[in-house]
């Protein structure tokens, strides 16, 4: 039984020896990978904002594009609506010449036809 003991003692003690040994030869090259890769999650993260404000800043760029664009469309349809307009003005100012020459000429008549109208009643 005695053998059975030494066995697993020296067996647990060599298990332990080489443990302690790896971690302790290891742990710095451990420590070494662990800040890497929190250096590399961070440096991701710069990564993923320095995009993501490149794309803000498209957006910004692009939205400046398009807003003097639809400026210009809406400049360009008050234009041709004012041109509309003026001419719908000049137009409607024809009609209302042409209709005070036909009411003068509707007046004289009127005025011919009531002197006619006395003269027959007389």
């Amino acid at each position: 039984m005695n053998d059975i003991l030494e066995i697993i003692i020296n067996s647990l003690a060599a298990g332990g020896l080489g443990g302690f040994f790896g971690w302790f030869f290891t742990r710095k090259k451990l420590n070494a990978e662990a800040e890497g890769e929190e250096e590399n999650t961070k440096s991701k993260m710069i990564d993923n904002e320095i995009k993501l404000s490149d794309y803000y800043q498209k957006m910004l760029d692009d939205l400046g594009t398009r807003y003097e664009e639809k400026f210009q469309n809406v400049e360009k349809l008050y234009t041709n609506k004012e041109r509309v307009l003026k001419n719908e003005i000049n137009m409607l100012k024809q009609k209302v010449k042409m209709l005070r020459i036909e009411n003068a000429e509707l007046k004289r008549r009127n005025l011919e036809l009531e002197k006619n109208a006395d003269k027959s009643f007389r």
